[in-house]
């Protein structure tokens, strides 16, 4: 799973999902549903926060050891793993202030039926989140930024090439991978992947790479380390696993003191 500092949450096939005519509905309104994602973020994200910070100050594990800076230090949102649930609160709480603006603009009644709805919606959503709990990570490894694809000078043909790197931490955890980028070999050369500079908690990264975007598999048999780039061997691309989600939660925090509606 993606950790919810790894970027958008949500994007334009999550809102279809809900609202097939979404994209519609936002070129003739004028709305950036982009911008309207970012402002949920935001705003789910202080709320994950305070209860975060209220946990704190009467559950001392929500303070815990840090092995990669070796202290002690409160948890954040970017501890936090991005679930199902909280994918579907992202979702619904974007579409209430994305129909929110849509009534202000036109003072339309459909809209602010739809904007009446998402808002029951997001805080079922919000409230289930909450019960199910707060997925968190010991020891988050981000999503890494896209790699530098070059070439060298070898015996491999040419071809095109899909790639994305995932971050692995020192206890062997894997982070969510990187957005594909794509690169061009001529013949007599071979594709070399350059990794960005590894955050302090990073030990090591993998390489996916493939000819076609379903066909993106592991590289390296063990973690490439930190610093260091991959070069495609002369006997081509293997065969191996495909990019995963990102880390799974190490705990969960409940919001054991939530009142039920109704």
């Amino acid at each position: 799973m993606a950790l919810f500092t790894d970027g958008p949450i949500s994007r334009g096939q999550d809102f279809q999902n809900y609202e097939s005519g979404i994209l519609d509905v936002a070129n003739t309104e004028n709305i950036d549903l982009t911008a309207k994602g970012a402002m949920a973020q935001q705003e789910i994200g202080d709320e994950i926060l305070l209860f975060l910070l209220r946990r704190a100050t009467r559950d001392p594990q929500v303070i815990w050891w840090d092995p990669s800076a070796l202290q002690r230090r409160r948890i954040g949102t970017g501890d936090v793993v991005v679930s199902e649930p909280l994918s579907r609160w992202h979702a619904l709480r974007t579409l209430a202030l994305f129909y929110r603006d849509a009534y202000f603009n036109q003072l339309n009644d459909r809209y602010q039926a739809k904007w009446q709805e998402y808002s029951q919606r997001q805080q079922d959503a919000s409230d289930t989140f909450f019960q199910i709990g707060v997925g968190l990570v010991f020891t988050p490894t981000p999503k890494p930024s896209a790699p530098t694809l070059a070439t060298v000078a070898g015996t491999g043909g040419a071809d095109s090439y899909i790639v994305q790197i995932t971050w692995v931490n020192a206890q062997q955890q894997e982070g969510a991978p990187s957005d594909p980028v794509t690169a061009d070999t001529a013949n007599g050369t071979q594709l070399t992947v350059i990794a960005p500079a590894a955050p302090i908690n990073v030990t090591g990264w993998n390489v996916y790479a493939g000819d076609a975007v379903n066909a993106i598999t592991l590289q390296n048999a063990v973690p490439i380390p930190a610093g260091q780039n991959w070069t495609m061997p002369s006997t081509g691309l293997a065969a191996g696993v495909a990019p995963g989600n990102g880390q799974t939660p190490d705990r969960w925090l409940i919001n054991d003191r939530l009142i039920q509606r109704g």
